[in-house]
C-alpha cells in the first residue's frame, strides 16, 4: 500500500498537544522528528483517498509525494518492545492479533506514534483507573480511542464495561483490543455520551480528552455516575488545569490530582 507523505515543523509545545491529541482520537498514523536547525518534524501518513484529521487540517504542511509502507513498516517494527504503562501494567506492542491472558498484561496493535510508549496523559489516566478499579465495577470509558483503558479496567476486575466513540475507527480498534486481551468490551459509537441508556449507572467514568471536549459533557456524567462513584479526567493540559476546575466546581469535589510534564488528570467524586 502506498501512503502520502505529509511533513510540518511545530514547536515542543504543539507537538505535545498533538500527540495528545491523536491518541485521544486513535490516529497514531504520524510520528515527530527533533532536527537540529528546523525544530521538530511532524511526519503525517495517509492511504491513498484518506483525508487530514480535523485536528491537523489548518495546519501548512509539505506534501513529500507517495512512499510504500515497507519504506517505514521496517523502522516501526522496531519501536515494538513492551514497557510499564503504570504499576501493575505492562503493555505489549503487536504486530498481528494475538491473544495476551496476563491480567497485568495489554496488548494492542499501535501505529507509528507508539514509539515512545503512551502519551503522558494516557499514563496518568491508567494510573489512578488501576487504584479505583474492584472487581465488579461498572466503567464508561468516554473518547476511548484504542480501548487501552477499557482493557485495563476490564482485566482489573470489573464487571462491566462500556466504551464510547465518536469515531467508528475508534470503535473498530477497541473491539480489536478487546479481542486480542480475550475480554468483553460494550464499545459503542457515541457523540459524547448519546448512546449511554437513561438507567445505566456507573462506579468509574474515566475520559483522557482534551479540554476543550471534556467541557462539552463533563457536567453530564453526574447523570449517570454512581451515588459513591469516581470520575477520572485526564489530558488536561496544565495550562488549562483552572478552567476545567472552575468549571467542574458547583458538581464535583477534586479529591486527587497528578501530573506528568505539562498534562494533568484528576480524580473527583459528588459534592
Amino acid at each position: 500500500m502506498k501512503y502520502r507523505h505529509l511533513v510540518s515543523f511545530v514547536s515542543e509545545e504543539e507537538s505535545d498537544l498533538i500527540e495528545g491529541i491523536s491518541w485521544n482520537e486513535g490516529f497514531s498514523n504520524l510520528f515527530f522528528e527533533k532536527t537540529v536547525d528546523s525544530g521538530i518534524a511532524l511526519h503525517v501518513l495517509l492511504e491513498e483517498g484518506e483525508e487530514l484529521p480535523y485536528f491537523l487540517s489548518k495546519m501548512e504542511f509539505s506534501d513529500l509525494g507517495f512512499t510504500e509502507q515497507k519504506d517505514w513498516f521496517e523502522k516501526w517494527k522496531e519501536t515494538l518492545v513492551p514497557f510499564e504503562l503504570c504499576k501493575s501494567v505492562e503493555v505489549l506492542p503487536l504486530e498481528e492479533e494475538k491473544k495476551v491472558v496476563d491480567p497485568n498484561k495489554i496488548g494492542i496493535i499501535p501505529g507509528m506514534a507508539f514509539g515512545t510508549g503512551l502519551h503522558e496523559s494516557t499514563k496518568l489516566a491508567a494510573s489512578l483507573l488501576v487504584e479505583a478499579v474492584v472487581r465488579g465495577s461498572r466503567v464508561l470509558d468516554v473518547g476511548c480511542g484504542t480501548g487501552i483503558l477499557s482493557a485495563i479496567a476490564a482485566k482489573k476486575g470489573a464487571s462491566q464495561v462500556v466504551a464510547l466513540d465518536i469515531d467508528e475507527h475508534s470503535v473498530e480498534k477497541t473491539n480489536e483490543t478487546a479481542r486480542i486481551n480475550d475480554v468483553y468490551i460494550d464499545a459503542r459509537q457515541s457523540e459524547f455520551l448519546s448512546s449511554v441508556k437513561p438507567e445505566e449507572r456507573f462506579d468509574i467514568i474515566v475520559s483522557n480528552m482534551i479540554v476543550e471536549l471534556l467541557r462539552e459533557f463533563v457536567l453530564d456524567l453526574e447523570r449517570f455516575l454512581d451515588e459513591h462513584g469516581t470520575v477520572i479526567l485526564s489530558g488536561i493540559f496544565k495550562d488549562k488545569f483552572s478552567e476545567i476546575g472552575n468549571l467542574i466546581e458547583g458538581t464535583f469535589l477534586i479529591e486527587s490530582s497528578r501530573e506528568d510534564g505539562d498534562w494533568k488528570a484528576i480524580k473527583l467524586r459528588r459534592k
